[in-house]
């Protein structure tokens, strides 16, 4: 057969050819998925790990993630790391509520589109045995549509091996959280749209990098106290106002899983005497010499 008899047969038949070709390939797919990256991926009994969430949106733009993490038994958490995370504003920190489950919720102003990490986990094998880890079913990603509407989500499950221990555990490297929370200002308003009376103090903030632990709060008539030398308690937000805390300045305390502190303060919100003395003592003090000083002037020059 000619090549010319060749190249008349392909041409002929490539219509078909390529059928085929589609027909038998796999299937592309574009939905969106979650996934769990893990670093190193051989762990022995004692060792600590990471395991990444990591977000890789397919062809949507997302603007909200929720759900859950569920580990076994072989493993203890031991930190969740926010650092690097693509979501800006974490309305549920990734925290573990109950044995065995992290939740989280987030949200991502003006959208997201590409692959990025959304949380570490930094885990502890505890066991010989099989590790496993899974979104629960309440998963979720939100389109940035201007309706919330459910993204199609893909969300594989990873199981590996626990080896025997062979000695010295392997700990892997976290960098040590030294930075404090983001800076923040509560906020005075009335209480009734959050259904309580009388005045509240609202307030959040955000930190990137081991993530909100909790938040204190604590009251002084001296606008410029010390951390150290205030009397702390733990607080909510909306907190209600109770009575004495309009005469006083109130000190919202921040703190990170790594225990650094941010501290944001609120000025009285009526007159207060014993505030107004503290705040202006100096001033008060140099007034009273002056007039001292002046007073006895006065009388050296009568005389």
């Amino acid at each position: 057969m000619t090549s010319r008899s060749w190249r008349h047969i392909g041409l002929a038949n490539m219509r078909y050819i390529l059928f085929l070709i589609v027909l038998f390939s796999p299937t592309v797919s574009f939905a969106a998925e979650l996934r769990f990256d893990q670093s190193p991926t051989t762990v022995r009994a004692g060792d600590t790990f990471i395991v990444d969430v990591t977000l890789q949106t397919g062809g949507d733009t997302i603007n909200a993630v929720e759900g859950s993490v569920h580990f076994s038994s072989e493993l203890s958490l031991s930190d969740v790391r926010l650092r690097g995370s693509v979501v800006p504003l974490w309305v549920a920190p990734p925290e573990k509520k109950e044995a065995g489950v992290v939740n989280f919720a987030g949200v991502l102003p003006g959208g997201y589109s590409g692959k990025g990490n959304l949380f570490t986990l930094v885990f502890s094998a505890n066991q010989k045995g099989t590790a496993r880890i899974s979104f629960g079913g309440n998963t979720a990603i939100y389109q940035n549509d201007g309706q919330g509407t459910a993204a199609t989500l893909a969300l594989p499950a990873l199981a590996f091996p626990i080896d025997a221990s062979i000695g010295t555990p392997n700990v892997v490297n976290i960098e040590k959280d030294v930075l404090p929370p983001e800076p923040f200002t509560p906020t005075v308003s009335a209480g009734e749209p959050f259904g309580l009376t009388g005045l509240v103090l609202v307030f959040t903030t955000q930190d990137k990098n081991s993530g909100i632990s909790r938040y204190d709060i604590s009251r002084s008539y001296h606008g410029t106290a010390k951390e150290s030398d205030l009397s702390w308690s733990a607080a909510q937000s909306p907190y209600k106002f109770v009575a004495g805390d309009s005469a006083q300045y109130l000190y919202v305390r921040a703190v990170d899983r790594a225990g650094n502190t941010r501290v944001a303060v609120v000025r009285p919100q009526e007159f207060s005497p014993i505030a107004f003395v503290f705040d202006w003592w100096p001033f008060l003090l140099l007034i009273t010499i002056g007039v001292v000083i002046l007073g006895t002037q006065s009388r050296r020059f009568l005389r």
